[in-house]
C-alpha cells in the first residue's frame, strides 16, 4: 500500500496555481477532498489532481489559461442549457444535492 502524500492549502495552491482562498473554498464546498489536522487542512496529491483535471487545467502544474469573455459567456451559456430548472427548489437545495452525489 502507498502512503498518501499530503499538502498544505499553501502547497497546494503553489502546485495548482491557484490562491490558497480558492484552494479552501474548494474544501469548504466538498469539491476538494481534505483532511484538517490541528488548525490547518491537508490535502491529498491524488485528489488534487483529480480537481484539476476535472477543471481542464491538466496536470496542475501552474496551467493558466488565458479565456476571452466571449468564450466565458459562451461556455456559461452551455452550461446554463445543461441545469434543469426546477420550481420550488433552491439554490442551498442544488449545493447539497451537488455534495451528496461526489461522496
Amino acid at each position: 500500500m502507498v502512503a498518501a502524500q499530503e499538502l498544505t492549502v499553501r502547497q497546494a495552491a503553489r502546485q495548482a496555481g491557484r490562491s490558497e482562498e480558492t484552494l479552501r473554498r474548494w474544501i469548504w464546498s466538498g469539491r476538494l477532498p481534505a483532511v484538517k489536522r490541528g488548525t490547518s487542512y491537508r490535502i491529498d496529491v491524488v485528489n488534487l489532481e483529480r480537481v484539476m483535471i476535472e477543471l481542464g487545467d491538466g496536470s496542475g502544474q501552474h496551467a493558466t489559461k488565458t479565456v476571452s469573455w466571449e468564450e466565458w459567456l459562451a461556455a456559461v451559456g452551455k452550461w446554463k442549457a445543461r441545469v434543469k430548472a426546477t420550481p420550488g427548489v433552491s439554490a442551498a437545495d442544488l449545493v447539497i444535492e451537488d455534495r451528496r452525489a461526489r461522496r
